[in-house]
């Protein structure tokens, strides 16, 4: 990381209930905020935005999205009344589209809860603008790496750059257990995952598919590992991570990683 530029993050956001339980990941958000208070917004690449091409949002209030089914009723009434950031939506474009990638600006948008939830607890008083940016439905390793990497000026600019999703993911995969101590296969992949992002190993971690353990089984649908190679990317060629957070609920994996 180049001196005065604020470090990109990868958080794993976990459970829409993750606000209203007392697990670790939660208190680890809490004390994140804090840490980057003078940031002049965030750009939030959230795993649960999918489209076919880079989209940003363009929006001054964006709506909080409840993208989610079958939780406690009081989740719904949550509302994260963070302002939006046109003019840096259409600068997120436009690095974008300079690095040869397609970028579509959507002015209707809000935020799913892949960001609102962890700005809820890193932000409490919703008072840094957010932007969000999707992930392509191709879930391609190498192009969600370019993604990031064409944003790496920001960081000079005083953006967060935040992916968020899911170290180890294991939705859609029939042996995961989401209670208890985690399975040995999510502690393998995790393991792989650490020793990768420390030591910054590009070819690993676009080839995890290939090679590392269990990969069928940590990231079935692999929506939830893309921001983390768009987190990665954005700290620019030679970036190593560093764990900041570490934690389990069952086979769910809530690593955080800073670039």
């Amino acid at each position: 990381m180049v001196e005065n530029q604020i470090p990109t993050i990868f958080i794993s956001h976990g459970a829409p209930t993750l606000p209203l339980e007392d697990v670790p990941a939660r208190q680890f958000l809490k004390e994140l905020g804090p840490k980057f208070n003078k940031v002049k917004a965030v750009l939030c690449i959230s795993a649960h935005w999918v489209t076919s091409i880079p989209t940003v949002n363009a929006v001054k209030r964006p709506k909080t999205i409840h993208d989610f089914y079958g939780f406690p009723e009081e989740l719904y009434q949550i509302k994260y009344p963070a302002s939006g950031d046109p003019q840096l939506a259409e600068e997120v474009a436009e690095l974008i589209r300079a690095a040869e990638i397609p970028c579509q600006v959507d002015g209707q948008r809000g935020l799913d809860h892949g960001a609102w939830v962890p700005l809820m607890l890193m932000y409490p008083n919703a008072d840094i603008p957010v932007v969000q940016l999707s992930i392509q439905s191709h879930l391609d390793p190498t192009q969600h790496l370019k993604v990031g990497r064409a944003l790496d000026d920001l960081k000079s600019e005083d953006i967060l750059i935040l992916g968020s999703g899911g170290a180890v993911h294991p939705l859609g995969y029939s042996g995961a257990q989401f209670g208890g101590e985690p399975s040995q296969w999510a502690e393998d992949f995790d393991e792989w995952l650490t020793d990768a992002v420390t030591r910054g190993d590009e070819h690993l971690l676009t080839n995890y598919r290939q090679l590392a353990p269990y990969p069928e089984r940590a990231h079935p649908y692999p929506d939830h590992y893309m921001p983390l190679l768009s987190a990665f990317g954005a700290a620019g060629e030679g970036a190593e991570g560093s764990v900041i957070h570490h934690s389990w609920l069952g086979d769910l994996g809530m690593a955080a990683y800073q670039f």
